[in-house]
């Protein structure tokens, strides 16, 4: 046998085991594929046993109040824990919620002044500016009269001579 016989059965060993190995691979992604299926099932198997204790305990609870106190005080304290935390959770929303809107009032009002102010400072500055401007038109008819006053001197003493 040669060399080039050599390599051809070495590559053709090898593509086998690539073959096997492959194989072994898809036959292993899919065992991992049904097994994530089959605990899925599973989960949604639990969950639903839980939800149908939740509603056997919840109707036990309201049709016989009186034996489910006298069974399972401890976990009944535990509701009245629970119901106890979710009122004063709710009260201090309430009372954050009052906080806020308090807060917001004086905001209001704050903001409220602060424009009353710049609504008052533009009006002096209104009447400021429009007194300036008066002003300023009364001297400049102060001063047309005065040029005419001085151009009727100067025309009269022209025609005079």
């Amino acid at each position: 046998m040669g060399f080039f016989d050599n390599v051809k059965d070495a590559l053709g060993q090898a593509a086998t085991k690539v073959k096997e190995g492959a194989e072994v691979a898809a036959d292993k992604a899919k065992d991992l594929a049904e097994t994530a299926k089959l605990k899925g099932r599973i989960a949604e198997a639990e969950k639903n046993i839980k939800d149908v204790y939740t509603e056997v305990g919840k109707d036990l609870f309201e049709k016989f109040p009186d034996l489910v106190q006298e069974k399972f005080p401890e976990q009944l304290g535990k509701v009245g824990e629970f119901k106890d935390a979710i009122e004063k959770a709710k009260a201090a929303i309430a009372a954050l919620a009052d906080d806020v809107k308090e807060k917001a009032e004086d905001v209001k009002e704050a903001v409220e002044d602060k424009v009353e102010d710049v609504k008052e400072a533009a009006e002096e500055k209104f009447e400021d500016v429009k007194e300036a401007v008066a002003d300023k038109a009364e001297d400049v008819k102060e001063a047309v009269e005065d040029k005419v006053e001085e151009i009727k001197d100067k025309v009269e003493d022209a025609v005079e001579k």
